[in-house]
């Protein structure tokens, strides 16, 4: 009996650290198979190389889409969701500064909690979904068809 619920327990924990350790980045995503992922210290790099320093020390991924990179999604995944809203707040502020190369962010027209701007490789679009803060940007058509397949805004949380 002991020895079964070891197996249970040790079955249990690995999945929670599989589940963990695994950013939710579909293998295809708006038709586009995904090309390259860079996690840990490259992915904070370049987080820090966008926006001219370090901004998080959360857990982040980055994901190309498409041969060319169509596609583009960064997700950085935060302690909680008061984190992840507060680092959305911080970015939309310095958006709306009119200091930065990307025009001010508008909420979406279809989908409360998502905020669009336009910049440097085409339309993008971010937003929070539990603990998640996600940025995904490339061309208009294949920027609305992934939001479509990634998770959708918490409503409770908004900015």
């Amino acid at each position: 009996m002991l020895a079964r619920r070891s197996v249970v327990a040790a079955g249990v924990l690995l999945a929670v650290a599989l589940a963990c350790g695994h950013a939710p980045l579909p293998a295809r995503l708006a038709g586009l198979a995904r090309t390259r992922v860079w996690t840990g210290a490259r992915a904070a790099e370049i987080v820090a190389e966008i926006h001219g320093r370090n901004v998080t020390s959360a857990s982040t991924t980055v994901a190309d889409y498409g041969r060319r990179g169509e596609l583009r999604v960064w997700l950085t995944r935060f302690r909680g969701p008061a984190e992840a809203n507060a680092a959305l707040e911080a970015m939309l502020r310095r958006l709306r500064s009119g200091r930065t190369a990307f025009s001010p962010p508008q909420e979406h027209s279809q989908t409360r909690g998502r905020f669009v701007t336009v910049g440097p490789g085409g339309h993008h679009v971010t937003w929070v979904s539990g603990s998640n803060l996600y940025w995904v940007g490339g061309d208009p058509e294949r920027v609305a068809r992934a939001l479509d397949q990634l998770p959708r805004p918490d409503t409770g949380l908004l900015i």
